[in-house]
C-alpha cells in the first residue's frame, strides 16, 4: 500500500520536524503577532488555532501561518519549512521595542500529524476519551505527560497535529503504534503535496509565485480587513482593484509529470498557466492548481491543457469525497 492510499483510507502518521515552529511569548505578544499576520490575533483565545498569512509589502504573501493561542499570553506560529525564514524574519522585527520574545523551537520540540479516516480511532485508543472532544480549530493537551494535540488541517480526513518536547517523539511514535494494533503508522513526506492539492489548499513556496497578490490567490479570507494597524494595508487595497487573474483547482487527464507551467486553452483563447499538479489515486487523473483570467475561474468550466489538448476541467474544493464524507453521507 502506497503511503497516499494509507492516508486516504486508513491513518498514517507524517513527520513534520522540518516544518516552521516558533513560539511568541511575553505581555505584548499579542500585539506583535497582530502586527504581523493578517488575521485578528486579539479575538484568538486560549486554546483555538486560526489559518492566516503575513503579507508581503506589495500586497502578496510572505508566509502562510497556523497560530495556536498558548496560555500566558503565548502563541505558536505554525508553517511549511519554506516559510521559516520570512516568518522568523517578520516576527524579529515586531518584537524589538516591545515586551515580547520569540525562539525557533524546531531543533527542541517535534511536529507529528496523524492523518486518516482511522486516524481518530487511533488517537482515542492511545489518548483517551478527551480527543473526541477536540473540534476543528481547538487545542488542548492530551495524554500523560500530556502532549500538545491541534485540530488544524492541510491534507483532509481527519487530521490531529502532534507537538511536545523532542525527547518524546519515539514514545509518541511507539504509543501510536501500539493504539493501531501494532500496524506501522509512519509515512514519508511524498504525498503530502497531493493530498493538500486534492483538498485545494495552497502552499506558499510552491503554488504563490512572488507577483500573485493574496486577492489573486483567494486567501483574502485569511486577513481582517478592519485591523487599523493590517499590514501593508495600502499596498493590499491597491491590488485587491488590480485583480485579472484568480487561482483555481483542476482536475486534468492523464499523468502530472509535464502539466506544471501547461497553458490552459478553451478552444484557441489561452486563459492562463497551470502553477502546480500532482497525480491522484483517488481521482485516477491529476489535480492542479492553475492561474487563470478572472472571468473564467470558476467552477466547472471544460478546457484542454498544453499542446497535447488533454482535456481539464475546474473544480470546488475539495476536488475529492474523503471516505469519511462518503459513509456520513450513507
Amino acid at each position: 500500500m502506497t503511503d497516499y492510499r494509507r492516508l486516504r483510507t486508513q491513518a498514517g502518521l507524517a513527520d513534520l520536524q522540518a516544518w516552521t515552529r516558533f513560539e511568541l511569548v511575553g505581555p505584548q505578544a499579542c500585539d506583535a503577532l497582530d502586527a504581523v499576520v493578517g488575521g485578528n490575533v486579539r479575538d484568538l483565545f486560549e486554546g483555538r488555532a486560526a489559518n492566516t498569512l503575513i503579507p508581503s509589502s506589495s500586497g502578496g504573501i510572505e508566509a502562510i501561518v497556523w497560530v495556536i493561542a498558548l496560555p500566558e499570553n503565548g502563541y505558536r506560529i505554525v508553517g511549511e519549512p519554506e516559510d521559516g525564514e520570512a516568518v522568523g524574519r517578520a516576527l524579529a522585527q515586531s518584537v524589538a521595542g516591545r515586551d515580547a520574545a520569540i525562539r525557533d523551537i524546531r531543533d527542541e520540540t517535534f511536529a507529528l500529524a496523524l492523518i486518516g479516516p482511522e486516524a481518530e480511532k487511533v488517537a482515542w485508543k492511545a489518548f483517551g476519551d478527551e480527543v473526541h472532544s477536540i473540534a476543528f480549530l481547538n487545542v488542548m493537551p492530551v495524554g500523560d505527560p500530556a502532549v500538545l494535540a491541534a485540530r488544524i488541517g492541510y491534507f483532509g480526513e481527519y487530521e490531529l497535529h502532534l507537538f511536545g518536547e523532542i525527547e518524546r517523539k519515539q514514545s509518541i511514535v511507539d504509543t501510536l503504534g501500539k493504539a493501531a494494533d501494532g500496524d506501522p503508522l509512519v509515512v514519508g513526506d511524498g504525498a503530502l503535496p497531493t493530498m493538500m492539492t486534492e483538498m485545494g489548499t495552497l502552499s506558499r513556496a510552491r503554488d504563490v509565485p512572488p507577483d500573485v497578490s493574496v486577492f489573486e490567490a483567494g486567501l483574502q479570507w485569511m486577513i481582517d480587513f478592519r485591523k487599523e494597524n493590517l499590514r501593508s494595508a495600502e499596498a493590499l487595497e491597491h491590488e485587491k482593484r488590480a485583480v485579472h487573474r484568480k487561482c483555481v483547482l483542476m482536475v486534468v487527464d492523464g499523468n502530472a509529470s509535464d502539466l506544471r507551467r501547461q497553458s490552459v486553452f478553451i478552444e484557441d483563447h489561452e486563459l492562463g498557466r497551470i502553477q502546480s499538479a500532482f497525480d491522484s489515486e483517488t481521482l485516477g487523473r491529476s489535480v492542479a492548481l492553475a492561474y487563470l483570467t478572472e472571468e473564467l475561474a470558476i467552477p466547472g468550466l471544460t478546457c484542454v491543457v498544453g499542446p497535447a489538448r488533454r482535456r481539464g476541467e475546474t473544480v470546488s474544493a475539495p476536488a475529492f469525497l474523503g471516505r469519511s464524507i462518503l459513509e456520513n453521507l450513507g
